[in-house]
């Protein structure tokens, strides 16, 4: 694969990544939006109205996806999964537990299911990527060689995530630079993917 091809996999000659991808990027955010409002909720004590956010938040995205005949992705599935075990410990059963390490408890998901892709050769970006690349690169070593990247540039954000929210004791170590770090990576994630498949090409082209 060449330079030109790589530049070709769903970006401008600018290097930039085109609307399509800006979309997809805002489409994840929302996705995780009942995470985002969940989680402060949770930490303030709120428990019932971060439960009730997160479970609608979550049925709404995954209902909207299917409405419009969308994909469902994991991240979707993780967050409804995720949402009816806590509403069913907390209304059915008074317990709190998953509310108390909501924050271990979604990071530690996402962070086996990025475990899993590596173990199986399936790297956890890939279901993003195909949104945002032409169908004719998914099959390049190129495409692998960047989610796979990608896949481990995430992991290493979960972990540090679990980390800051294990022993973090204000709302800047629970909430505010988790949140912010996942959003950057989101924002950010697909220029470096560039950035690596180019290096990637060229690297290969020597």
């Amino acid at each position: 694969m060449s330079t030109d091809q790589a530049l070709d996999d769903g970006h401008n000659a600018s290097g930039s990544p085109p609307v399509h991808s800006r979309s997809v990027i805002r489409g994840i955010i929302r996705g995780m939006v009942p995470l985002f409002l969940a989680v402060p909720a949770f930490v303030y004590g709120l428990w019932g109205t971060g439960v009730l956010i997160l479970v609608v938040g979550s049925c709404f995205g995954v209902g909207s996806r299917l409405s419009r005949h969308k994909s469902v992705s994991c991240l979707d599935l993780s967050s409804l999964a995720l949402s009816v075990v806590v509403a069913i410990a907390y209304f059915g059963f008074g317990n709190i537990y998953f509310i108390q390490h909501f924050g271990v408890l979604i990071y530690g998901v996402l962070l086996i299911q990025v475990l899993h892709g590596e173990l199986h050769g399936k790297p956890f970006t890939v279901q993003y990527s195909k949104r945002m690349i032409s169908s004719n690169r998914w099959a390049t070593r190129g495409f692998f060689e960047m989610n796979r990247f990608l896949s481990r540039f995430w992991g290493l954000i979960f972990v540090v995530s679990i980390l800051m929210v294990v022993f973090g004791t204000s709302p800047l170590m629970l909430v505010i630079l988790p949140n912010a770090l996942v959003v950057l990576a989101l924002v950010f994630g697909p220029n470096i993917g560039h950035w690596y498949a180019n290096r990637f090409t060229l690297k290969g082209a020597e």
